[in-house]
This record gives structure tokens, sequence and C-alpha cells, in this order.
């Protein structure tokens, strides 16, 4: 089995590291690939670059599962809907030192990182990104394309829409919803539920403004 991964940036190739040690504990894939629709160099960090057209043509959906690594969710799903709508498989990586209840679900396409603490009666959704050193408390979802940052900490019972981006040291009060394509900034305190397609911050988190963008990273 190959894994491609959907995006030679900065992500991308951390997700490279991760496979890595994933490799390393249980040998999963003979070769790794980046798929990058954009990057015109041949290679990155000594590993190959395809497009996903030379994808299309040079492996079958038996030979190859990818995994997105792009940090926008937006993207993430756009990258998503493409990947599946071609009938390849969505590759689901978790560091073999994360610890997954029985009682979680966690569907195709997730990745969670290291130092990552998942808890009882999670249930994350596909393609969810999650950083290092992030604690997901008991009975809370967290829903399709979404990114997680590092060091973020999410109490029980709380509920994180689609497409939403929660930045490094987020802090969220339990049973707290956070709505579908909303951006939490960094080190904000998220008190109360935070309504949809929003960007907000501070100390407790407030909304500034719409995310009529739709974009993260700008």
């Amino acid at each position: 089995m190959i894994l491609g991964i959907y995006g030679s940036g900065g992500l991308g190739r951390e997700v490279v590291e991760l496979a890595k040690q994933i490799n390393a504990v249980s040998s999963r894939w003979e070769n790794i690939i980046f798929i990058d629709d954009y990057v015109t160099e041949p290679s990155k960090n000594g590993i190959k670059i395809l497009t996903f057209s030379e994808i299309i043509n040079s492996y079958s959906k038996e030979e190859i599962e990818i995994s997105i690594a792009v940090g926008e969710p937006e993207i993430r799903k756009t990258l998503y809907e493409k990947v599946t709508n071609e009938g390849y498989n969505l590759a689901t990586l978790i560091h073999p030192q994360i610890y997954i209840p029985e009682s979680a679900e966690i569907l195709p396409g997730s990745t969670i990182n290291i130092y990552s603490s998942i808890s009882c009666n999670v249930k994350i959704g596909a393609n969810v990104y999650i950083q290092p050193h992030t604690l997901i408390g008991h009975d809370c979802t967290i829903e399709d394309h979404s990114v997680i940052s590092p060091s973020v900490a999410v109490a029980g019972n709380c509920f994180i829409g689609k497409c939403s981006y929660v930045g490094m040291g987020v802090q969220v009060k339990e049973k707290t919803k956070i709505g579908a394509s909303s951006i939490i900034g960094m080190g904000s305190v998220v008190l109360n539920d935070i309504p949809e397609n929003v960007i907000a911050l501070g100390n407790p988190a407030r909304v500034i403004r719409r995310n009529e963008e739709k974009r993260v990273f700008k």
C-alpha cells in the first residue's frame, strides 16, 4: 500500500514524520508520496510529488490511500470531496502512542498527533486534523474537516461544527458549542456558545466579525 499525502507544505511534511512513526510500528506503507496540484518541483525532503491527475493515472484505488494535509478547513473539505468522488480511500492516521477508547468513534481520513488525549464516547468526524498536545474531553463531537491546533483543551460534552478552526492554546468550557465554519483565535477562552460562520477571540471569546472569506491563513 502507498500513502499519498495531499499537500506538500509544512503540514504535509509533518504528516510525513507522523507516517514514518506509524510505519516504524506497523510497516503499513511501502512508500510515501506527496500529492500537490500547484507545486512544480519534482520532490520535497526526498519525497516525490505528483498531481492528483497523475495519481489517478498511476495508481489504482487498491494501491493507494490518501491523507489530506492542509490546514485550511474549507480546502480540506474540497480535497476530501475531490478524492472521494474519484473513489479513493482516505487514510486515518493515529500516532502509535495514542490510546483510543472503545467507546470513541473516529471516521475515515482523520489525523491524531502525538501527546493528544481522546476521552470516552468522543465522536470525531471524517477528515478532522488534531494537532499535538490536544485534549478532547468525554462525549465531545468534532465534525468533518475541522482543525484543532496544538495545546487545545476541549472539556466534556462540547460540540465543534464542520469546517471549524480552533487556534493554538484555546480552552473550551464544558457543554459549549462552536458552530460550523467558525474560527477561534489562538489563546481564546470559550465560555459561551459561538455561532456558525464567525471569527471569535479573547477571554472570554467574543465574535468580532463574520467569516466571509472562509480562510484562516491569509
